[in-house]
């Protein structure tokens, strides 16, 4: 299980129109049809969990490219779409309240299918832990859905705001890899100075260290805890006189405006955490929030010198695919009505005409392999004229 990326959005104003959000639905559920029909309910859900291609989806029905609403409005286009076909996938969450509800919508899944509801459950509340709390880069999360399949595989498309620049980034997860260890495969957006990363290979031995610490006594954290501040203070101590005083702390995250959470320690968090396995269980943890896991890493850092990672892992531009059909605000272009509508017909008579004649598949992907052999110069492409 990982994350496979996130992108950051600026926050936009205004809302979708109606012509266009119903069609963003018909558009939604053809391609995803002809995806299962072509890939199968697996694959279909692993290609969401790529921020790239779920970044190429989104310019494809019409959204902006750069704006928060292509993940909060393609996914409820999605979620939609797939409630009313019958191609074995769902989206469960959503946006504020419908993100909160996530859990009683898979336990409604869960009388459809055969599929392990608790799991799913389970993984909903672990992946936004994930975002909130091993991962901090300054935005907090508003956003959870899940896509699932029938036949039991999922991925997570959540999103967070930095309420200080009004940006949002979306993250995505995928149940095929490994969930605390270098579990992002991209990230689209601008990158940032700074994040605490917990799930970063560079912080295995501070996990490790972190586990260790949460299975003493509390008592012996809060000394550990104390003796960190007092670092990151640049308090004297008998050292000093004799020339081994270690310099003030000095960490950029810490110390700039960026810096999302003051650190402290939740003794009851820690009290509970004493009998957990691995840091999965802690991450679960009732309690043990960022300020709590914030100060952990310090702790790993300064007192026991295993490094952690705070490095924002951001690499991926989000620009592509948008000149398909324009986007909801004009750009690149506006969304012409005809354009699109006929782009709806055409998806819906190839998925009709397959299913009457499954050598047309057949033919279709020929064209599609010698369209990409005859390596058209890109300058002799145009988007669709407004």
């Amino acid at each position: 299980m990982s994350i496979s990326g996130f992108a950051d959005l600026p926050l936009h104003t205004g809302h979708v129109p109606p012509w266009l959000y119903s069609r963003m639905v018909k558009l939604s559920g053809l391609i995803v049809e002809l995806m299962v029909d072509e890939h199968g309910i697996r694959e279909t859900i692993r290609l969401f969990s790529n921020p790239i291609f779920f970044q190429a989806f989104n310019n494809i029905i019409g959204m902006d490219w750069d704006s928060s609403g292509s993940t909060t409005i393609t996914t409820a286009a999605l979620k939609e779409a797939l409630s009313k076909r019958d191609v074995g996938i769902r989206v469960v969450g959503g946006k504020g309240v419908y993100a909160i509800n996530t859990p009683v919508e898979i336990e409604e899944l869960g009388k459809v299918w055969d599929v392990d509801v608790e799991g799913l459950k389970l993984m909903s509340r672990l992946s936004a832990k994930i975002d909130n709390t091993a991962l901090q880069d300054g935005y907090r999360l508003y956003h959870h859905a899940m896509m699932i399949g029938s036949d039991g595989t999922w991925a997570i498309i959540q999103q967070g705001m930095n309420e200080k620049t009004r940006y949002a980034r979306r993250y995505h997860i995928w149940m095929g890899n490994d969930l605390l260890n270098e579990p992002h495969t991209g990230i689209v957006g601008v990158k940032g100075n700074y994040a605490l990363n917990m799930v970063s290979r560079v912080s295995g031995d501070a996990r490790e260290t972190i586990l260790d610490l949460v299975h003493q006594d509390v008592n012996k954290v809060l000394r550990d805890w104390a003796l960190v501040r007092a670092m990151m203070r640049g308090d004297s101590s008998i050292l000093t006189y004799l020339g081994r005083e270690p310099p003030k702390y000095y960490n950029p995250y810490l110390s700039g405006a960026f810096r999302p959470y003051t650190a402290s320690i939740n003794e009851d968090a820690i009290r509970r955490a004493r009998d957990v396995n691995d840091f999965r269980e802690l991450l679960l943890v009732r309690g043990l929030g960022p300020s709590t896991m914030l100060a952990l890493a310090l702790i790993a850092e300064l007192v026991y010198r295993n490094p952690v990672d705070w490095e924002d892992p951001a690499n991926i531009d989000p620009r592509r695919y948008a000149f398909a059909l324009g986007g909801k605000d004009g750009s690149p272009y506006p969304v012409n009505r005809e354009v699109y509508d006929a782009v709806i017909d055409i998806m819906q008579a190839i998925i009709d005409a397959a299913r009457r004649d499954r050598g047309l598949t057949v033919y279709l992907k020929h064209l599609a392999k010698v369209a990409r052999q005859l390596n058209l110069p890109t300058d002799l492409v145009r988007p669709t004229p407004p």
